[in-house]
């Protein structure tokens, strides 16, 4: 360990050193600062592979950081963030400084580490009122509270000797239905990277054991419906055979996991902490899961994670588009961004029609625009869906995105390949 530090240092020195450390290009760096603020992550890493010799020292730290953490190197992004507020503080602004700290955070909850999580959102929510509108600091308070919460938990671990088969199953609702065991009580729950956290019903959280604790958090569904909730905790938790320790959950009112009207009933989510813990994980057409014990190296890179959430890269036609990543959603759409940018086009080809959509928390009408044969690539396989829905309604949870990958394109292949070593998505 110790003579790794050393080689990660000396790493580091050699990196910046070889920089302009006085010099930077403010029309270079204004172009990787549009890149970073419109999300284009694949595009800012390549850029500034390029033009690092037209940078300053700060600035290459500064967008490396971003990098680190969309890409899955969440010590690594830590590692630039903690030299870039220690060195260079003086030189940014409190809301680049705030900005800084809340992916620091995002790195924290990506490594478990609750309370380092907490006391930064208690740093922001104390020192950054002023760089911060209404909702940003409800927003922090509220996820302060929940990581506060979780403070004492240890980090969450995986149990993986060898490969590993999951018997799990699309239901008919084609949520993919795993199977778990938690204080000797076996269940299926839904298999959902779309879920920033593992959610449980109260009453299968008082069931299997969980430590549930005393707190008021409000989360947003998919479908921006507010869900106050409880949290708790699974010491151990078997998805198929494999053994995780110390799972946070989020616990809800069991009304709001229910859906009497199509007679359906939501006990538990596995949710994305648990998902990226595996590493790798190869999703078959008929619901078996493979998990292998030693993640494929490709030279694909079309995945990154903003926060906790998998973001993929996808062509149709000309366009290169970016969407989130929801193994839970039974459809997949375009947003209320993809139809401010192609407005003629969806208007001129879609069909407008009135629609229900749905999650944890309930079900909304939405209108949207069903426009017919969508050709994509994603990877190394292309394909078209015969229908497209077009939100015209924006969420929160892909407003900077084109739209949401869902349970429609992946049954079209046999095997769909997750993979947050190397990030990357591609099918079979």
């Amino acid at each position: 360990m110790k003579n790794s530090i050393v080689l990660v240092c000396l790493s580091m020195f050699v990196c910046f050193a070889c920089s302009n450390t006085s010099k930077n290009d403010p029309v270079i760096d204004k172009q990787l600062s549009d890149l970073l603020e419109n999300k284009e992550l694949f595009k800012l890493r390549n850029k500034l592979n390029e033009v690092q010799n037209n940078l300053s020292d700060d600035r290459i730290l500064y967008y490396e950081a971003y990098c680190s953490l969309a890409f899955g190197e969440a010590e690594k992004s830590n590692e630039y963030i903690s030299i870039l507020l220690d060195k260079y503080k003086n030189k940014l602004s409190d809301s680049t400084v705030a900005g800084l700290l809340e992916a620091k955070a995002s790195n924290c909850i990506r490594l478990y580490q609750y309370k380092e999580t907490a006391d930064i959102y208690k740093i922001l929510l104390e020192q950054y009122q002023h760089v911060s509108d209404s909702s940003e600091m409800d927003n922090y308070k509220n996820v302060q509270q929940l990581f506060a919460t979780f403070a004492n938990v240890k980090p969450q671990l995986i149990h993986k000797q060898k490969d590993c088969i999951i018997q799990a199953y699309h239901n008919q609702f084609n949520h993919l239905m795993t199977p778990v065991k938690c204080g000797g009580i076996s269940d299926e729950f839904i298999f959902d990277s779309g879920a920033n956290l593992s959610t449980i019903s109260y009453s299968y959280a008082k069931k299997m054991g969980l430590t549930i604790f005393k707190s008021d958090i409000e989360v947003g569904s998919s479908t921006g419906i507010i869900v106050q909730t409880q949290l708790a905790v699974a010491d151990s938790l078997y998805v198929g055979d494999l053994l995780f320790e110390n799972v946070i959950f989020l616990v809800s009112p069991d009304e709001q996991m229910s859906f009497p009207s199509i007679n359906y009933e939501i006990h538990g989510i596995v949710g994305f902490p648990v998902i990226h813990q595996m590493g790798e994980i190869r999703m078959h057409k008929e619901g078996t899961i493979e998990v292998p014990l030693i993640p494929v190296k490709k030279s694909l890179a079309n995945m990154y994670l903003e926060y906790l959430n998998p973001i993929v890269q996808l062509v149709s036609n000309s366009d290169t588009l970016l969407f989130t990543l929801d193994t839970g959603a039974r459809n997949t759409e375009l947003s209320k961004k993809y139809y401010d940018s192609h407005k003629a086009e969806v208007e001129k080809n879609g069909k407008l029609i009135t629609s229900k959509q749905g999650g944890a928390g309930g079900f909304i009408d939405a209108q949207t625009y069903v426009l017919q044969n969508f050709p994509y690539t994603i990877g190394t396989k292309r394909n078209v869906l015969s229908e497209i829905p077009v939100m015209l309604k924006e969420f929160e949870f892909n407003k900077n995105y084109s739209g949401n990958l869902g349970q429609d394109v992946f049954m079209q292949f046999n095997k769909m390949i997750l993979n947050f070593q190397y990030m990357y998505i591609d099918f079979e």
